[in-house]
């Protein structure tokens, strides 16, 4: 914001999002380590310039409550970014936009309670998903409409690692894809679902979900496809975007890999039709 470049380590981008207004939205999440909070900030298309940051929730940040660390987990913060704008008209806003982000896992002061007996089945991890409104003009406020629990999948047996990476909207109704990606003993997985928000309960005045759950509506989700059963080696799919119209009129859809830097991996692609669904 000071027009400095970032300090090494103090951020850590994962999602990205234009505007119609011709800025990019970029989330961070954070070093949870070095109690550096993350965020989701709005930046120049052309300058790069800061623009604005979305207000975030006081629960999200790293912090110790209760003599107890709470906020995201390290480099489980937001991952995931999307955003639905209708009302636009020759570069003009006319209407507020709305963003949506997700942490990758729950945040630590909503962890379950881990089974004490090993055959009991393990709680699925809560996610809180965010919904927000960005008023009309460049200076207008943004604010949370409503915050919902995203219930993540239990991970495949012999799993390191596994989260939500990432979100796309469908439609102005509340209609969703997610990504959810695992990494362990057979390599990387990964589960695309179709979400609904329509009667989820808000869950922005609860103080974590490890006490609360019992009454939450959460967000509907259906499994529309493992991506295991493709026969193809995944890696670490974390992008998510709709992309051109195809010759028979259907939506394609685009996957991308974030290969970590790593020489053993590769930026991998797919690409995908949707069945039964065109953009409006």
């Amino acid at each position: 914001p000071d027009g400095n470049p970032y300090a090494k380590g103090t951020v850590d981008p994962e999602g990205i999002a234009l505007s119609p207004r011709q800025t990019l939205y970029i989330s961070s999440e954070g070093v949870s380590r070095d109690q550096i909070p993350p965020f989701v900030n709005e930046y120049d298309l052309q300058t790069g310039q800061y623009r604005s940051r979305l207000p975030i929730p006081q629960r999200f940040l790293p912090q110790t409550l209760d003599d107890q660390p709470a906020g995201v987990q390290d480099n489980r913060g937001f991952e995931a970014l999307t955003l639905s704008a209708v009302g636009f008209s020759g570069g003009q806003q006319l209407e507020p936009f709305r963003i949506f982000t997700a942490p990758e896992f729950g945040l630590l002061q909503d962890q379950p309670p881990q089974p004490e007996d090993s055959a009991t089945a393990l709680p699925p991890t809560p996610i809180r998903f965010l919904h927000y409104l960005v008023g009309v003009g460049n200076n207008a406020p943004s604010e949370i409409i409503s915050e919902h629990l995203y219930d993540l999948d239990l991970p495949p047996e012999g799993t390191r690692d596994y989260g939500l990476s990432e979100l796309l909207v469908l439609d102005q109704a509340g209609h969703f894809l997610s990504l959810e990606r695992s990494f362990g003993l057979s390599g990387f997985g990964a589960k695309l679902f179709q979400i609904a928000t329509g009667g989820a309960t808000d869950t922005s005045t609860l103080p974590n979900l490890r006490d609360s759950i019992e009454g939450i509506t959460p967000i509907r989700k259906e499994l529309l496809l493992d991506l295991t059963t493709l026969g193809l080696p995944l890696d670490n799919l974390e992008g998510m975007t709709l992309g051109p119209q195809l010759p028979d009129g259907s939506q394609s859809l685009l996957l991308a890999s974030d290969d970590n830097f790593n020489d053993i991996q590769v930026t991998q692609f797919l690409l995908f039709r949707l069945k039964g669904w065109r953009s409006q």
